[in-house]
């Protein structure tokens, strides 16, 4: 995941800025276009401000969940929105966990798992309109993360597009970064990135952008350099039982058997859980520097590469990839994409989420031979979870989005938007 700076961005950022330059005999003015992130800190006390509420409407969706019949929505930074989707043309919209922090979700029989950008966070949601607070467990994603004596965590950045026009004498202006702001020259970027097991008799799927994923009564959790394994054997008493270095910039997880897929930007990595507590390496598969989901279905991992101002490189393709051989997983070809992001695959028929050139739909029953089916354009998508063909969930910036797959075309349900 890429490293976010401050002032050492500045002048390589300052070639790539929008500059409309207009002059006359007195005086010559710059039009710039840019976009500021501006930091968010936290203290400890605003962080484990847990608060059970009533439900409120979607406005920055992230992570996404499904738990049986109920839909779950990361607000980021937020919190959690719980949405019963028996009806499929019409979820309700039941509670929200307030979770300041919040990025990733998972769920093991009634027991929600959360982040709260430093402790792990359990509910109980077995009754979904009245979720309970269970129990912390402390510091476990804490390493690394700077504590400022009077400002608390640097928790997150909040975007704003800037338009400004200066005197062209100005070299440097102090509206280039304001504060400890940083300064990006896009005005596209994804924070969300970054698919779960079942339980016995539950649905509990996550999406492939999933940073947390539940498999042989174990809770495992990336984050930027680490595999952390908690014991959820009783959910409601979860416990760490270890941490493992997988290296840096970590970015997805996706459990197969007794195996875990970790998605990097450089590469994946395949590790072994035969024993559920001590995750060992079995084998990597490098790439270019990008951004990296990882979906695996039978002998076959499909990793998609995109650029973005948080993914390195400009690389946007997918890759498949023999496994087989777990030791030695091979290339078997690569397809150019327009942006892609998450992915599902049912029935050889994978739905590729492109950002903000929509999704499409792609035959991959052979895996040299792959080809695009059908398309959606005019919407950002950024994850999906396929349940089966008749039950297709995908998220973007403007919402939550319910899909059925008719040969390979999508027929929408329904939306849950965001507000604007």
């Amino acid at each position: 995941m890429k490293k976010i700076f401050n002032y050492s961005v500045l002048f390589l950022l300052l070639g790539s800025i929008v500059i409309v330059q207009s002059c006359n005999l007195d005086k010559c003015h710059e039009t710039r276009k840019y976009r500021v992130y501006n930091p968010v800190y936290m203290t400890k006390a605003q962080l484990r401000n847990i608060k059970i509420k009533e439900a409120k409407p979607l406005k920055n969706p992230g992570k996404i969940y499904v738990f049986n019949q109920y839909l779950l929505i990361n607000e980021l930074y937020e919190g959690v929105h719980i949405f019963d989707n028996s009806d499929k043309s019409n979820p309700a919209n039941l509670s929200f966990i307030s979770i300041p922090g919040n990025v990733d979700i998972a769920v093991k029989d009634g027991v929600l798992f959360a982040d709260n950008y430093l402790d792990l966070l359990s509910f109980d949601i077995s009754d979904p309109k009245n979720p309970k607070f269970l129990d912390s467990i402390a510091n476990v994603f804490a390493e690394y993360k700077h504590e400022y004596e009077t400002k608390g965590y640097r928790v997150y950045y909040e975007p704003s597009n800037v338009i400004e026009e200066i005197d062209c004498d100005d070299a440097v202006s102090d509206t280039w970064i304001r504060e400890d702001g940083v300064l990006l020259n896009s005005y596209s970027g994804d924070p969300r990135a970054g698919s779960s097991g079942s339980s016995a008799g539950n649905i509990s799927v996550g999406g492939s952008m999933a940073r947390f994923t539940i498999a042989h009564n174990r809770l495992y959790a990336v984050d930027n350099s680490k595999l952390h394994v908690f014991n959820v054997e009783s959910p409601q008493n979860p416990s760490y039982t270890n941490d493992v270095n997988i290296g840096w910039g970590i970015e997805t997880i996706f459990p197969v058997k007794d195996k875990l897929f970790i998605g990097s930007n450089s590469g994946m990595f395949i590790f072994s859980v035969s024993d559920v507590d001590n995750p060992s390496l079995l084998s990597s598969f490098r790439h270019a520097s990008s951004c990296d989901p990882v979906f695996v279905t039978g002998d076959i991992a499909y990793i998609t590469l995109r650029s973005g101002t948080r993914c390195q490189g400009f690389t946007n393709q997918l890759e498949v990839v023999d496994i087989k051989d777990l030791l030695n997983p091979e290339l078997i070809k690569t397809y150019s994409m327009d942006n892609p992001h998450g992915l599902t695959v049912l029935e050889n028929k994978m739905v590729l989420c492109e950002g903000d050139f929509g999704a499409k739909v792609l035959e991959v029953e052979n895996p040299e031979k792959i080809k695009t089916k059908s398309k959606i354009a005019n919407k950002h998508f950024y994850d999906v979870i396929g349940i089966s063909t008749e039950d297709i969930i995908m998220v973007g910036n403007d919402g939550l989005y319910q899909y059925s797959l008719d040969g390979y075309d999508l027929t929408e349900i329904s939306t849950i938007p965001i507000e604007k």
